[in-house]
């Protein structure tokens, strides 16, 4: 067997426990969301109404019911610390990674505030696509946010459909606004 037929061991444990900086960036996103929820529903603000069962939401009520009744439901339960731990360890995941990166744990950041697609909302750098990329993302996670503190709707499928299909219209249109000319004679 030559050197070019063998492949490294590890696999897939690998690619998840020593994450490429855009797997890390994902990581540190996710695990920052899980955490916020998770706090907000140990608060009790989660929703008007219901407490959420972690355990019981991501295994689809095997191990408990997903929504109990805000007052007679505890505020901590043993899902919530299993989602807690989870949560912490995707987001120690994706800064450790980052932060062995160049320019580490600062410079990450940086970049999510000093970049080319927010410049775009008020200019026309990198053209029409990035501009209305660069709003759709504001706009979808400024529903998200904003909605979900005036209504305690940080659960509601509405708004998660309204805000995740404008989150996606902004990283396609962005993306597709970096990407080089086709070929003309493709059609």
């Amino acid at each position: 067997m030559s050197s070019d037929e063998r492949t490294e061991s590890g696999g897939l444990s690998v690619i998840f426990l020593s994450p490429s900086a855009t797997l890390s960036k994902w990581y540190v996103a996710i695990g920052a969301w899980g955490l916020v929820l998770s706090i907000l529903n140990m608060m009790g603000l989660i929703h008007p109404t219901y407490r959420v069962s972690w355990g019981g939401l991501l295994t689809f009520e095997t191990f408990a019911e997903a929504f109990g009744n805000k007052d007679d439901a505890p505020a901590f339960v043993a899902g919530d610390g299993i989602f807690i731990a989870a949560c912490l360890a995707l987001l120690g995941l994706g800064l450790r990674s980052l932060n062995n990166g160049e320019g580490g744990l600062a410079e990450f950041a940086r970049s999510l505030i000093i970049n080319d697609t927010w410049p775009a909302l008020v200019g026309s750098e990198g053209g029409i696509m990035r501009a209305v990329g660069a709003w759709c993302l504001l706009l979808g996670f400024g529903f998200y946010i904003g909605y979900s503190v005036m209504y305690m709707a940080w659960i509601d499928l509405g708004v998660y459909s309204v805000s995740v299909t404008l989150v996606a219209f902004g990283f396609a249109l962005n993306a597709a606004s970096r990407a080089p000319p086709g070929d003309e004679t493709v059609m």
